[in-house]
């Protein structure tokens, strides 16, 4: 992607900028914050959004850009990229610099695995902070991102999917029964 902005040793696009809120900045960036804050604000992002459509309960649904979650299937998520499985801060390092790194090369849909289980301590701060970068993500890149987690997450995040089967098969597709039979 053109237009890459150096602070200190890294590099960030003009897009990777607008993923950080305005406190991340000031707090990552220092006395650059100002200025970065203003290249942000400059910044006009025109993506075309991306879905993906995927197999669920041998139908087929469409993903469109935002944050979805997956519980108890697998998914085949075609040319996805898979963000690897790190815990606590290195997790949440890599969806604020790397992810975004490689999405400026190549957007495509994201999936996260276990992100009910990516944190050892501060367990419930750290899944909506890392829910709430991978909203920001999916909504300035207009991707479908995936995260695998248990139901209970949906209550806690507006998710724009929800897909859950559950062990006897019964499928349910945004609350709503989608195959099987309810209470089988």
């Amino acid at each position: 992607m053109n237009g890459l902005i150096v602070v200190g040793r890294e590099e960030f696009s003009r897009v990777h900028l607008k993923v950080f809120r305005e406190e991340e900045v000031r707090a990552i960036f220092g006395e650059m914050s100002e200025e970065l804050l203003k290249l942000s604000r400059d910044t006009l992002v025109l993506f075309q959004p991306l879905s993906v459509s995927v197999e669920f309960c041998g139908r087929k649904v469409s993903l469109p850009y935002g944050v979805s979650l997956a519980s108890g299937v697998e998914l085949e998520i075609p040319g996805c990229i898979y963000v690897p499985a790190l815990l606590d801060g290195e997790f949440l390092e890599f969806l604020l610099f790397d992810l975004p790194r490689k999405l400026d090369e190549n957007r495509k849909p994201v999936v996260v695995e276990d992100v009910d289980q990516r944190f050892t301590r501060d367990v419930r701060e750290g899944i909506l902070y890392a829910l709430d970068i991978l909203d920001r993500i999916s909504s300035i890149y207009r991707i479908p991102v995936v995260v695998y987690g248990t139901p209970s997450l949906a209550s806690s995040w507006r998710f724009t999917r929800r897909l859950y089967c559950d062990k006897s098969g019964t499928c349910f597709l945004d609350g709503e029964l989608f195959c099987g039979e309810e209470g089988a």
